[in-house]
């Protein structure tokens, strides 16, 4: 980490607050990341950095500080899968000069809007000390026959962001991991749109099942034979455990690390996943550390909250100025709202004056109004600087989360030295 260029900051009130943030998110990583071990253990990730860095126009641009406690994170791992990189490389740049010359990126062109994928790109971020690219790149097109269905039902179209594969080796491990991000669509599992969210996950997951097949075929009968492994990472947009989200990937072949708590900021949504296929035992196995002693590789929280140690509740007074700063950028906004707002008072104003209403309507009608006369007045305490409202716009509204992410890093940890097992066996 190029800590120096703190000392850059064209917001210089900016330096002191990256400094105290980043001593406190050290501390949270170290105590809750394994440390990465040259030759020894891969750190390996997925994380969805929310809309990185487009943000332009409601709650954006980040802040110079807040690339460095991306960065911070980054730098825990020795590959990380990302999602939703924007079209203009530049702040993804920025970040890989603050983690230093050891690092390297490598990302798709951008996924077309029209189709679903909002112009986000998908790639890895890896340590060069510790993990070598090994030249396969590309992005996963279904053949004629594996289609999947579109938002009315037809089974016409392609991933509406093009799943990314690329191999690696970090020591003796070799391994193809895809990343994706999976469509969205609606939150009814009746619905055509959740059902085309299905189809995507089952669609990958069958595709690179069969790949590892042919993988694991190929090691049998061998007396030593170290073939490639395979991962499906990224943001899934899985419900949860038990869901048919979920059961897309266990139903071809895939094994999923599973989280006691979800991958969000209130950790209720299960949306990101590390799943894998084993094509042979003694290439892959999970590495106990003093983080997990004693727990099992599939009863563990591999999830980091970075809120734990910054934009904290008691860290407000330090954003206090940017979030008066936001607040009077999006003035036209808050002005626009306000005035529906009031139209809103005043139609249920007039329907409440109605004598022939029925006393259900008429609980309802009130219901509304105080919820509308309750967010104007929000909104015009926010406009008036108040201490009060700004507090709360910090803890609840979405703000923060365009600063660093909705999403929480995932993390494994793999014993990548095979020595002693190739002197056993090989000879």
């Amino acid at each position: 980490m190029e800590y120096y260029r703190i000392k850059y900051f064209k917001n210089k009130e900016y330096t002191e607050r990256c400094v105290c943030l980043l001593k406190s998110l050290r501390e949270g990583l170290s105590r809750q990341i394994p440390k990465r071990q040259l030759n020894e253990t891969l750190i390996f990730g997925t994380w969805n950095i929310r809309e990185f860095d487009g943000n332009n126009k409601k709650y954006g641009p980040r802040k110079e500080d807040d690339f460095f406690y991306i960065a911070e994170i980054i730098s825990r791992f020795d590959l990380l899968a990302i999602q939703e990189i924007n079209e203009d490389l530049t702040p993804l740049k920025k970040v890989l000069k603050i983690l230093g010359k050891n690092y390297e990126y490598i990302v798709t062109d951008v996924a077309a809007w029209k189709a679903g994928g909002n112009n986000e790109r998908l790639g890895f971020i890896y340590d060069k000390r510790t993990v070598r690219f090994k030249g396969l790149a590309g992005e996963l097109v279904l053949p004629q026959d594996m289609l999947i269905r579109n938002n009315d039902g037809i089974v016409e179209r392609q991933f509406s962001r093009t799943p990314f594969k690329c191999s690696f080796q970090a020591g003796w491990f070799k391994f193809k991991v895809t990343t994706v991000h999976i469509y969205f669509g609606e939150e009814s599992e009746s619905s055509k749109k959740f059902q085309r969210r299905i189809d995507e996950i089952d669609k990958v997951a069958k595709v690179i099942a069969k790949n590892a097949k042919k993988e694991s075929k190929s090691s049998q009968g061998r007396t030593w034979f170290n073939p490639y492994n395979y991962f499906i990472v990224g943001d899934f947009n899985i419900v949860g455990e038990g869901n048919i989200s979920y059961d897309a990937l266990a139903k071809n072949g895939f094994k999923t690390v599973k989280n006691r708590k979800g991958s969000n900021r209130s950790r209720t949504k299960f949306y990101d996943q590390i799943s894998y296929y084993k094509t042979t035992d003694l290439d892959f196995e999970w590495k106990d550390s003093n983080k997990s002693s004693k727990q099992d590789h599939n009863n563990w929280d591999r999830t980091f909250n970075f809120f734990n140690y910054v934009y904290t509740d008691k860290q407000f007074p330090l954003f206090k100025k940017d979030v008066a700063n936001y607040v009077s950028r999006s003035k036209d906004i808050f002005l626009d709202e306000n005035q529906k707002l009031k139209t809103k008072l005043e139609d249920l104003k007039a329907k409440l004056s109605d004598a022939t209403l029925s006393a259900s309507k008429r609980k309802i009608f009130i219901g509304r109004q105080k919820k509308a006369q309750g967010k104007l007045e929000y909104h015009l305490a926010l406009l008036a600087e108040d201490d009060a409202a700004q507090r709360k716009f910090y803890k609840e509204s979405p703000w923060n989360t365009f600063q660093i992410s909705d999403h929480l890093p995932l993390w494994v940890e793999i014993d990548i030295n095979k020595s002693e097992e190739y002197l056993n066996s090989a000879f």
